[in-house]
C-alpha cells in the first residue's frame, strides 16, 4: 500500500509542477507586449526519496515539486538600459530646446536681426549722401526703430523659451518625487512578500522600470540592500530613496540679480540662473540651491539650455546692443543736429550690459522729431556728412571682444554657436537612438517574451499534466486490485 501512495503522490506533484508550468507560460504571454516585463520560468526539483514502509531496500522517489518561479533578468543590462535612457533623454530634451533657439534667429522668412543691423547703418551712410534730406532721416528713424524692435523680440522670444523650460523642470521634479515614492513603496511590497517566502518578481520588473524611468530624469546610482530594497542617490546631490524612506526635492524662485558692472567677457560666462528663475533645493528650508548639480538626464538638460546656452546667448544678445547704443552715442553728442545742437543722444543711454537688448529705445530727442539726428561735425553745416558717415562706418569697425570683432561677426557668432551647439547634440542623439536600439535587442533576447517558446512550453507542459493525471489513474487501478484481493 506504501508505493501505492508514493505512485499517488508522485503524480500529484507532477500536476501541481505542471500546472504552475501552466501557468506561468501563460502569465508570459499574457504580458509579451507589457513594458519591463522579464519572462519567468518555472525551476522543480525532485522530491527527497524515501525508503519503502518495512523494507531496507532501494528507495523511491516521490516525484516534484516547485523550486521557484524563476525571473529571467539581467541586472548589468538594466544598468546600461538606465544610463542609456538617462543619455538619451538628455540628448532629446536638449535637442528640443535648442530648435526652439534656433528658430528664434531664423532669419529665412524675413529680416532679422543682421539684416535690420545692416540697413541700420546703411541708412546712415545715405544720410552721409545726403546729409539734409528729410526723408532720408525719416529712413534712418523707421530702421533704427525696427533693429530696436527686433533685439526686443530675439529676448523676449528668448526668454518665453526660458519660461518654458521653469514649467518642465516644475512637471519633471514633481514626477521625480512621484517614482520615488513608489519605488519606496515597491520596496516595501518586495520586502514583506520574499519576508513571507512569495515571489516578488512582478513586483521587481516594476521596480526596475521606474528605475529607468527616473534615471531619465537624472543621473542616478543604485545600491541593493540585504532585504531585497534599493536605495537611490542621486549622483552629486544626495540620497533620494533609502529603502522605505523617500528625500524629496523641492523647489523656489531665485532672487533678483543686480547687475550694473561693465561689459565683459563672455569667457567668463559658465552657469547663470536668471532671477525669478525656478531653482532646486534639498528642503523647503534650505538656504543654497542644488540646481546646477543635475548634470544628466531631462532635468540636467533643462538646467543647462537655462543655464548656460540660453544665459550666454542673451548675454551675447545684450552686449551686442549695449555696444550699438554706447558706439553710436559717443559719435553722435559730438555731432550737430540739423538745428545745430550739440551732446544728443541717438540712443537712450544703457546703464547695465545686462537686458540692454529688452531696454534698447531711440531717444526721445530723436524720437520727437527726425532733425534731432546728428549729420554734422559742425554747427549749421548743411553738407556736413562726417558724423552720419562716421556712425555708418562703426559696421565694419572692431567694437566687440575687446576690439577683435566687428558687429556682423558678433551676431553671425551668435547665430553660429547655436546651430554649432544644435548640431553636435542631434548627431550625439542620433548616436544614443542606434545604442539603446541594440541594448533594447539584448534585453529582449534575454527578457523578452517569445510567443513560439511560450506556446511551445505551454504543451510541454499540457503534456506532462496529462501523463501525471495517467500516473494517478493507474495508482488508482493498482489500489483497485489489493482491495479487490482482499475481499
Amino acid at each position: 500500500m506504501g508505493g501505492i501512495l508514493t505512485v499517488f503522490q508522485s503524480g500529484k506533484s507532477g500536476m501541481n509542477t505542471a500546472k504552475a508550468g501552466i501557468a506561468t507560460a501563460g502569465h508570459n504571454i499574457s504580458n509579451a507586449g507589457t513594458e519591463g516585463f522579464s519572462r519567468q520560468r518555472v525551476t522543480s526539483e525532485a522530491q527527497v526519496t524515501k525508503q519503502l514502509a518495512g523494507q531496507g531496500g532501494p528507495y523511491i522517489g516521490e516525484g516534484s515539486k516547485i523550486g521557484k518561479i524563476e525571473r529571467i533578468n539581467d541586472q548589468y543590462l538594466e544598468k546600461q538600459l538606465r544610463e542609456g535612457t538617462r543619455d538619451i533623454n538628455y540628448h532629446e530634451e536638449k535637442q528640443l530646446f535648442l530648435n526652439q533657439i534656433e528658430d528664434v534667429f531664423n532669419e529665412m522668412n524675413g529680416d532679422g536681426l543682421n539684416r535690420l543691423i545692416a540697413r541700420f547703418f546703411n541708412d546712415f551712410r545715405k544720410l552721409s549722401n545726403e546729409p539734409s534730406s528729410e526723408a532720408v532721416r525719416q529712413s534712418v528713424r523707421e530702421s533704427s526703430n525696427a533693429m530696436v524692435s527686433d533685439f526686443k523680440r530675439l529676448r523676449a522670444e528668448m526668454e518665453a523659451i526660458r519660461g518654458h523650460i521653469d514649467s518642465r523642470l516644475d512637471g519633471n521634479l514633481k514626477e521625480l518625487n512621484v517614482m520615488a515614492e513608489e519605488i519606496a513603496e515597491l520596496n516595501r511590497r518586495i520586502h514583506t512578500a520574499e519576508t513571507q517566502g512569495d515571489e516578488a518578481n512582478d513586483l521587481r520588473d516594476r521596480r526596475d522600470l521606474v528605475a529607468k524611468k527616473m534615471s531619465g530624469m537624472t543621473d542616478i546610482s543604485i545600491h541593493p540592500d540585504d532585504k531585497g530594497m534599493i536605495n537611490i542617490d542621486v549622483k552629486g546631490v544626495g540620497p533620494l530613496v533609502t529603502g522605505p524612506n523617500v528625500e524629496k526635492y523641492y523647489w523656489d524662485r531665485a532672487p533678483e540679480v543686480h547687475d550694473s558692472g561693465p561689459l565683459r567677457e563672455l569667457a567668463s560666462v559658465d552657469m547663470v540662473s536668471p532671477e525669478n528663475s525656478l531653482q532646486i533645493k534639498r528642503s523647503p528650508f534650505a538656504d543654497q540651491y542644488v540646481t546646477n548639480m543635475f548634470k544628466s538626464g531631462k532635468i540636467g538638460a533643462l538646467v543647462e539650455v537655462r543655464d548656460r546656452a540660453i544665459a550666454q546667448t542673451l548675454e551675447k544678445l545684450d552686449q551686442l546692443a549695449f555696444s550699438i547704443a554706447n558706439s553710436v552715442n559717443e559719435i553722435h553728442q559730438k555731432g550737430f543736429t540739423a538745428d545745430g545742437k550739440t551732446n544728443v543722444n541717438f540712443f537712450k543711454t544703457p546703464v547695465t550690459v545686462t537686458a540692454a537688448a529688452q531696454n534698447l529705445s531711440l531717444s526721445d530727442e530723436v524720437l520727437g522729431s527726425t532733425n534731432n539726428i546728428a549729420a554734422a561735425l559742425q554747427p549749421f553745416a548743411p553738407g556736413d556728412n562726417r558724423t552720419a558717415l562716421a556712425i555708418g562706418n562703426l559696421q565694419n569697425i572692431h567694437l566687440l571682444n575687446g576690439g577683435r570683432t566687428t558687429v556682423d561677426d558678433f551676431y553671425n557668432g551668435i547665430v553660429a554657436d547655436v546651430g554649432v551647439a544644435s548640431g553636435r547634440n542631434n548627431e550625439a542623439l542620433g548616436q544614443q537612438h542606434s545604442i539603446m536600439t541594440q541594448l533594447q535587442k539584448v534585453r529582449d533576447q534575454v527578457s523578452g517574451v517569445s510567443i513560439d517558446e511560450e506556446t511551445t512550453n505551454l504543451m510541454q507542459f499540457q503534456h506532462a499534466f496529462d501523463a501525471s493525471a495517467r500516473v494517478i489513474k493507474v495508482a488508482d487501478e493498482m489500489l483497485d486490485t489489493v482491495l479487490s484481493l482482499r475481499r
